[in-house]
């Protein structure tokens, strides 16, 4: 149960850059332009959508 080999790391870890505002829009702008499909949220939302009348009576 216990025969994992998991890497031991013993290097000391470099710490992420830390993003400006500028420099975060930008990032996010280019992944909803490089990984948003338009096309699937449009057919999601519309599956989602209830188009049938309801009334209490």
């Amino acid at each position: 149960m216990n025969d994992f080999k998991l890497p031991i790391i013993t290097e000391p870890q470099i710490p992420p850059k830390v993003l400006t505002m500028d420099e975060y829009l930008e990032f996010v702008d280019f992944n909803l332009q490089n990984t948003f499909d338009r096309a699937a949220y449009e057919k999601w939302k519309e599956l989602l959508s209830v188009n049938v009348r309801f009334s209490l009576e």
